[in-house]
C-alpha cells in the first residue's frame, strides 16, 4: 500500500507510514515534483566512491554507488537516490526499519532530494501565518527552532519546518511544506511548556528530542513573505527589528546555504544557490531581528513579525 505526503514542495510516495510528515491527497496538484521511495530489505551498500562526509551527529557520507548517490550514516539505511531526485530506495537490515534510519531519512535526507529537482536549501526555519510564508534564518543556536515552537503554539502560526528551508522560483519565492515535528532542547521544551510526554529523544544523541506542535497542513507550497535573520543578545531588553539590505543579507544568508554535495566539485549547484537566494532578496525584504533570550519576550517577538507578512516586495533601490 502506497502512503502520499507533501515534503519540501515535493509529492512523497512512500512505500512505508511516515506519520511525521503532512499527509497528501493523491488527487490533488500544486507539488513543484514528485519523488518515489521504496523501503526494501538488504546488506548494506557500500559506496564505489565518497565525496564527502560529515564528522558530527549522523555522520553520514555521501558517494556513488552504480550510477546513484547513496548516502549513509552512522546508522542502519543506505539510501540510494536517482540523480534527478525522482526515486529513492531506502535498504536497511530488516523491515520495518529501525527509528534512526528513519530519523536520518526525515532530518538529513528527504531535505537534500528536493535540491536535485531545483529547490534551494537554506539552514532556517520556515513558517506560515495569514497564507504568507517566513523564514527564520541563523546559525545554530541562533533559536530558530524555540521561535518556531512559540509562534506555532502560543500564536498559531503554521510550522512548515524547523532546521531546513526549501526555496523554490526565486523571481516569485515559494517555500516547500510539510514538517510537523520541531526539535528542541529540554530547556527550550520546559520554557515553552510543551509536555515531555510526548518529546521523542533525537538518534544522534545531541540532548535534543522531537515534539510534535498541534497545527494544521500546510499547502505543498507557501509563498515567501519575509526573511528575518536571527540575532538573539541576553542584555537586550526589548526586540527590534532592523532592514537589510540585499548585500547585508546576502553576507549572512551564504553562510546558511546547505548543499546536497558539499564536496566543491559541483559548481552549478553552488552558482545555482547564490544566484537564486540573491533573486530571492531582490524581491523580498530582509530584516535582523535584535530579541531578548527571555521567553518571556515572545510575545513581543510576534507582534514585531506579523506584519513584516504583509510586505512581500523589496522597496528602494534593490542594490543599496
Amino acid at each position: 500500500m502506497a502512503h502520499f505526503y507533501s515534503f519540501g514542495g515535493l509529492r512523497l510516495r512512500s512505500a512505508i507510514e511516515l506519520p511525521s510528515l503532512v499527509p497528501a491527497d493523491e488527487a490533488k496538484g500544486g507539488w513543484a515534483g514528485s519523488l518515489d521511495l521504496r523501503v526494501e530489505p538488504g546488506a548494506p551498500v557500500e559506496h564505489e566512491a565518497v565525496s564527502y562526509g560529515w564528522r558530527n551527529g549522523y555522520r553520514m557520507r555521501i558517494g556513488e554507488k552504480d550510477g546513484r548517490w547513496l548516502i549513509r550514516s552512522r546508522f542502519d539505511g543506505s539510501f540510494l537516490i536517482d540523480r534527478d531526485g525522482r526515486a529513492m530506495t531506502l535498504v536497511v537490515d530488516a523491515m520495518p526499519p529501525d527509528p534512526a534510519a528513519i530519523e536520518v531519512l526525515l532530518r538529513r535526507v528527504l531535505t537534500r532530494v528536493p535540491m536535485l529537482q531545483g529547490a534551494i536549501a537554506v539552514h532556517a526555519a520556515s513558517l506560515m501565518q495569514d497564507g504568507g510564508g517566513m523564514l527564520l534564518v541563523g546559525q545554530s543556536g541562533a533559536g530558530k527552532s524555540t521561535l518556531c515552537a512559540a509562534l506555532t503554539v502560543q500564536s498559531g502560526w503554521q510550522i512548515l519546518g524547523d532546521d531546513t528551508a526549501l526555496l523554490w522560483t526565486p523571481a516569485e519565492p515559494m517555500l516547500g511544506a510539510g514538517a510537523k515535528t520541531v526539535c528542541l532542547w529540554p530547556e527550550s521544551r520546559d520554557g515553552l511548556a510543551l509536555s515531555s510526554d510526548d518529546s521523542i529523544p533525537l538518534a544522534s544523541a545531541t540532548g535534543k528530542g522531537r515534539s510534535p506542535v498541534a497545527a494544521g497542513d500546510p499547502p505543498p507550497l507557501v509563498p515567501l513573505r519575509a526573511l528575518v535573520f536571527l540575532d538573539r543578545r541576553a542584555e537586550v531588553a526589548e526586540p527590534r527589528l532592523e532592514r537589510l539590505d540585499i548585500a547585508k543579507a546576502m553576507a549572512l544568508i551564504v553562510r546558511q546555504i546547505i548543499h546536497f554535495n558539499p564536496s566543491g566539485t559541483s559548481v552549478q549547484e553552488r552558482v545555482h544557490a547564490v544566484s537564486g537566494l540573491r533573486e530571492v532578496l531582490r524581491h523580498r525584504s530582509a530584516w535582523r531581528l535584535v530579541y531578548p533570550s527571555d521567553y518571556t519576550a515572545l510575545p513581543a517577538v510576534e507582534a514585531l513579525l506579523r506584519p513584516l507578512l504583509a510586505r512581500a516586495v523589496q522597496s528602494g533601490n534593490p542594490e543599496e
